[in-house]
């Protein structure tokens, strides 16, 4: 693998001023795949303290220094993603030249503020810091039912506090505490519940702030959100039994048939909470419930069977997930 290599340094950086925070941001292709969560990662107000880091398959992957100008670095390490996105987003752990670093995505936009929030945040006991979710597509039922199931925990402001765990892929760190589970980490941060579950058990502490907002893309269409659903499924539930026995295996699989049921009552719970209107919560529902029957397929399979090709069919779905530009339809307070 070729080594990183900066594609732009801003004065500060060159006389050696360290970066406060990095972002983290993943691309299979090229620089206008994340152009648009870049555009609002530069309009932060501390964008001369962040650094930036693009992980890409893309060799020499080249970057437009005049829409980075404002950033205090950009450096781009070259990764692979032909099993799935972990060993990639650990090396942007190991990589970060910033005390914490921020995960980000090319179809997840930070909002103003962002940036700060985070860090001030972090001036607390906390190994991670959270933000709040907003729907960046809310254009169909599947977009909505896809976005209470990923984020329903984190969409109302009045729940911002401590958390048992935070936004996968769009979740700060303290660089230090990752660093510490070595190796496993790559496997570990793949599906960031069962790494933020280890945190706890650590004794490390989790906290969202609503002061740093970030608008998030969902799968519109709802075959590839059963797709998804089944996919994801398996990779979380193939980290979480990583240290299972056969028992424990086998009782998870055969209770997985009651999970949608469980789930489906905590996720309209949540539309509620963050004020959603009655009547999107009630066409919402049954689309959700399928999504989360899909994810128990997902879960049985993963738990018996491990993840199989599931990590990778994962990364091919994540990337290129464009926001559409038809105006929103389905809006929810």
């Amino acid at each position: 693998m070729n080594r990183p290599f900066v594609a732009w340094q801003s004065t500060a950086a060159t006389q050696g001023t360290p970066p406060s925070l990095t972002v983290a941001l993943f691309t299979p292709t090229d620089f206008s795949s994340i152009r648009r969560t870049v555009s609002h990662v530069v309009t932060q107000d501390i964008a001369s303290s962040i650094e930036l880091l693009v992980l890409s398959s893309t060799p020499q992957l080249a970057i437009d220094e005049a829409e980075v100008r404002a950033l205090h670095s950009v450096r781009v390490v070259p990764v692979t993603f032909s099993d799935g996105s972990g060993s990639a987003r650990a090396a942007a752990v190991r990589e970060a030249a910033a005390p914490v670093i921020a995960f980000g995505e090319d179809h997840c936009f930070p909002q103003d503020g962002w940036a700060s929030a985070l860090l001030d945040a972090h001036k607390g006991p906390w190994a991670a810091v959270g933000p709040l979710m907003s729907n960046a597509n809310p254009t169909t039922l599947t977009s909505w039912a896809d976005f209470v199931m990923g984020y329903g925990p984190w969409i109302a402001a009045r729940h911002t506090g401590e958390h048992d765990h935070l936004p996968g892929h769009n979740t700060s760190y303290k660089r230090e505490v990752l660093l510490a589970f070595g190796q496993e980490l790559d496997t570990l941060i793949e599906a960031e519940t069962p790494l933020q579950w280890r945190l706890r058990a650590s004794g490390h502490r989790l906290f969202q702030d609503a002061r740093a907002r970030v608008a998030h893309t969902n799968f519109e269409r709802f075959r590839t959100f059963l797709y998804v659903c089944l996919h994801a499924g398996r990779v979380f539930s193939s980290t979480r039994s990583l240290h299972w026995s056969t028992l424990q295996r086998v009782g998870f699989t055969l209770a997985s048939p009651l999970v949608p049921f469980v789930r489906a009552q905590r996720h309209l719970r949540q539309a509620i909470s963050a004020d959603w209107p009655v009547s999107l919560v009630l066409r919402v529902a049954p689309v959700l419930f399928a999504g989360l029957v899909a994810d128990a397929i997902g879960q049985g399979l993963g738990t018996m069977l491990g993840a199989g090709q599931s990590r990778a069919t994962l990364v091919a779905w994540e990337f290129d997930r464009n926001a559409p530009s038809r105006p929103a339809t389905l809006t929810a307070k």
